[in-house]
């Protein structure tokens, strides 16, 4: 269960000063609302063991893992520090979540060795990542399963939330690898189909930078977390964990469910989460119909990049001409998401009107 708020804990406001994204849909946000709002929502297929499952690649032109990995990492870095001086981007902390981190490039030297050599550091993919962007500090690393870029920005948003950081770089991440799809399958819960139900996995990089600093735009309101744990690979069919949860977050964010806009929910395609997303989203919000807006048939099920990929393609959805004519303009989002292993999240974002200042 997620814990009580701490009385007296610092809350400066947080917001979102630059959003960054690489997906099936498009290599930056704006290219990737365009193409949801335009209903793409293709795919492709990844062979294993014989078997030909739905996937949603990333649209890059390297081969070999770690160039995919690095060309992805640098392209969404550049689009969130653009305009940063390089020395400001050396010191920025940063936070990173993902399921599988390296598992890729592992299988890769394993196919070329012979063997399977596990890394003597596990840090050190975290670290590469870093020099990737020009980070000189050590990063953060979080893997919670789907939650994990999320995890990532809720440790972020605390630290700047108690004075403790004025700014954060946080990256979810998840690269092809064989390992993750492998035990997917051999769980029976992958879709055979793109449009059947079950899972359809694929790789994503997405981002934000985090400011104490006013900025038009978003403010991360609240962001809550917590383990639900009734089985390793669902959630409590009733759902009261994840309406714990969600409710904790509303709390922290000082909003009732009436308040709440528009959804972003978890969503996955699976009957055992999705039925217990369900029973926890009626009793919060009861018979009104609350506008949402799913992206895991659009982006795949991302796993740990699924936070920020939902995220920052969900901003970008509705700061997009067409996305502001289709859903209006909601001032208070709630993002749901659930994963394996027990771990839930729940994300207020709420909209901001404060002038831009420039970080200290």
């Amino acid at each position: 269960m997620s814990l009580p708020a701490t009385a007296g804990a610092p809350t400066r406001p947080v917001y979102i000063a630059g959003i960054g994204h690489c997906s099936a849909r498009g290599l930056d946000a704006e290219s990737a609302a365009t193409a949801i709002l335009a209903g793409d929502h293709a795919c492709t297929r990844r062979e294993l063991l014989g078997a030909r499952h739905p996937w949603f690649a990333l649209p890059l032109a390297e081969a070999d893992w770690t160039a995919r990995a690095r060309a992805a990492v640098q392209a969404v870095g550049s689009q969130l520090t653009a305009g940063l001086a390089p020395e400001r981007v050396a010191r920025l902390p940063l936070f990173i979540g993902s399921s599988s981190l390296q598992a890729g490039a592992i299988e890769t030297a394993a196919r070329q060795r012979g063997r399977v050599d596990m890394p003597p550091d596990a840090a050190a993919f975290a670290a590469d990542i870093a020099a990737w962007l020009g980070v000189a500090g050590t990063p953060w690393t979080f893997s919670t399963s789907c939650t994990s870029g999320v995890a990532a920005l809720d440790a972020a948003r605390t630290l700047i939330a108690a004075g403790l950081l004025d700014e954060a770089l946080v990256l979810g991440f998840e690269f092809a690898n064989d390992t993750t799809l492998a035990g997917f399958a051999g769980l029976g819960i992958l879709a055979e189909t793109p449009e059947a139900d079950g899972l359809v996995l694929g790789e994503a990089i997405a981002g934000v930078l985090l400011s104490a600093a006013p900025q038009a735009g978003w403010r991360i309101a609240a962001c809550r977390l917590g383990v639900d744990g009734h089985a390793a690979t669902a959630p409590a069919p009733d759902g009261k964990v994840i309406e714990a949860i969600i409710a904790a977050a509303l709390a922290d964010a000082g909003l009732a469910p009436q308040d709440i806009d528009l959804i972003k929910p978890h969503r996955g395609r699976l009957a055992s989460t999705d039925e217990a997303e369900a029973a926890a989203l009626a009793r919060l919000f009861g018979t009104r119909h609350l506008p949402e807006i799913a992206l895991k048939r659009q982006l795949g099920h991302t796993l740990g990049a699924s936070g920020p990929a939902e995220l920052t393609a969900l901003l970008a959805m509705l700061d997009h001409p067409a996305g502001r004519a289709r859903h209006g303009t909601p001032q208070r989002l709630l993002l749901d998401l659930i994963g394996f292993g027990g771990s839930i999240a729940a994300l207020v974002v709420t909209r901001s009107s404060e002038p831009a200042q420039a970080v200290a």
